[in-house]
């Protein structure tokens, strides 16, 4: 039994990693369907407001409608997507926007993440999702002190596929879409706390659909970073998180799987990317901009 255990254990982890492969796919081929229709990709998290989006940092609004959402008629879910009201309040209870945040999707949670069932976080019973849309390759940050005019992931004009109000096409991808991240793994570690840059204390939760959560401090929720190393979380699962490391977490690509993250890339092509990758290499990965590949200091 000793030694069958670890084999049998090996073989449960590699059945959830081609699970988790499998869904990531057809996340990758959703977004691909998508761009085929409408001309361009889903908006990382689109803000129904009155009142136009500064070109350079977004409004605070709640009621945010996620890519993943967007997605939905894409994923054999057209009935979920048709009850939504986008531009209404999703925490409203006995809503279809409200119900819709507390249906288990599978698509949307890696089997081996171990994501709770359900939390009682702004909607009751809310199911945790595992998965995050790239917005950056060169801005890990998602709040600044006050007064700070530093550039940060809730900003409309990111360097990624996936950010507030967007509407990239194709055409836009300098990088070549081989070369592009769109979605990849991450956790949701609700035990991991600490001051984000602001100062407000923060938790390491990530959602699909939608969100009545405000404030450009949670586009984490949906979006992600490779400017941030990978499995930032393994450092400080057990140590005192500093005010502003919550937020490298929270916007990291994370797995349980041994070593890297499963990410899918714009032309749906699935990569393994082992966590001591060249920190330039990954954050490369996660812009679309030649010519703007690297963070300089």
């Amino acid at each position: 039994m000793a030694l069958l255990l670890p084999a049998i254990q090996n073989a449960r982890e590699a059945a959830r990693r081609v699970q988790c492969g499998s869904g990531l796919r057809q996340l990758g081929m959703a977004n691909l369907e998508f761009e085929g229709v409408y001309k361009r990709f889903p908006s990382g998290c689109r803000i129904s407001t009155n009142v136009p989006l500064s070109t350079s940092r977004a409004r605070d609004e709640s009621h945010r409608f996620f890519w993943s959402g967007q997605l939905l008629p894409y994923l054999e879910l057209n009935a979920i997507r048709e009850s939504l009201e986008p531009d209404k309040p999703w925490n409203e209870p006995g809503t279809p926007n409200y119900l819709s945040l507390q249906q288990t999707i599978s698509i949307f949670r890696c089997p081996s993440a171990l994501p709770p069932d359900t939390v009682d976080h702004d909607i009751e019973n809310r199911v945790p999702g595992t998965y995050l849309a790239c917005a950056s390759g060169l801005v890990g940050a998602e709040s600044a002190p006050s007064g700070s005019t530093a550039k940060l992931i809730s900003d409309t004009d990111m360097d990624g596929m996936f950010f507030t109000n967007s509407e990239v096409r194709d055409c836009d991808m300098r990088d070549g879409a081989s070369n592009t991240i769109l979605v990849g793994e991450t956790l949701y570690l609700d035990k991991v706390t600490g001051p984000d840059h602001s100062g407000t204390t923060q938790l390491v939760d990530h959602w699909y659909i939608g969100s009545p959560s405000s404030g450009g401090n949670e586009m984490s929720e949906s979006l992600g970073s490779t400017a941030v190393p990978i499995n930032g979380w393994r450092k400080k699962l057990d140590d005192i998180v500093t005010r502003g490391e919550i937020e490298e977490i929270e916007l990291g690509f994370a797995s349980r799987h041994v070593g890297g993250v499963q990410v899918i890339f714009a032309d749906g092509h699935l990569r393994f990317i082992e966590e001591d990758i060249d920190p330039r290499i990954w954050s490369a990965m996660g812009t679309r901009m030649e010519g703007d590949l690297i963070n300089e200091p």
